[in-house]
């Protein structure tokens, strides 16, 4: 059988210097450098070992959609210490409350919008 580890997470923006700081300084992610992607202008980030790459639309993707709710990725989720700190924290940088905090019977939840309409779900276990 074959073994799978994830090895990158590519996100498609369109202010670049914006998500960086928004992964750097939000999230946490260590800033390896700017680097292309085929001919589109990117950067690359580290979040625990999670390789981030953000890149702009290529010449050929102009005019392309933003994701809108539909079938196949829906949003990251990360683990946070306190939830309430942590949302706070996000909001500096853009992100805003979609829905909770709920709790559940072992963890807080919530899921936050952020830059360039990217969803985060922030768990806090008990």
């Amino acid at each position: 059988m074959n073994s799978f580890k994830i090895n990158h997470l590519h996100v498609i923006c369109d202010d670049l210097e914006r998500m960086i700081k928004f992964w750097s300084s939000g999230v946490g992610a260590t800033f390896q450098g700017y680097r292309t992607f085929g001919k589109a202008d990117g950067a690359v980030l580290d979040l625990n070992g999670l390789q981030i790459n953000l890149r702009v639309p290529k010449d050929t993707e102009e005019g392309i959609e933003k994701n809108t709710v539909s079938l196949g990725y829906d949003h990251l989720g990360f683990e946070v210490e306190n939830l309430d700190s942590a949302c706070s924290h996000l909001a500096e940088f853009g992100c805003c409350i979609e829905s909770g905090p709920v709790d559940l019977v072992d963890r807080r939840i919530a899921f936050l919008k952020g830059p360039e309409d990217i969803i985060l779900e922030l768990i806090e276990f008990s």
